[in-house]
């Protein structure tokens, strides 16, 4: 079996509905194993500042982005 591994984790008591649990820095490993088969989109780049709570979207693929992928 094959699987890749970036750490083990454990919280100190079970997570609740409504609760974050965030993963840091892995865009690196997310857009690498990206394709857009059967025109599915490619995942949406954003950012989060976690002081503000809030959400900006950087970058968004668009149709276009898979039709420049066929050539």
């Amino acid at each position: 079996m094959t699987a890749d591994s970036f750490g083990i984790y454990t919280v100190e008591k079970p997570l609740e509905k409504g609760e974050r649990l965030a993963f840091l820095d892995q865009a690196h490993y997310t857009m690498v194993k990206t394709n857009t088969f059967n025109g599915v989109c490619l995942p949406s780049i954003a950012l989060w500042d976690s002081q503000t709570d809030q959400l900006s979207i950087t970058k968004k693929f668009e149709y276009d982005e898979f039709v420049n992928r066929l050539s």
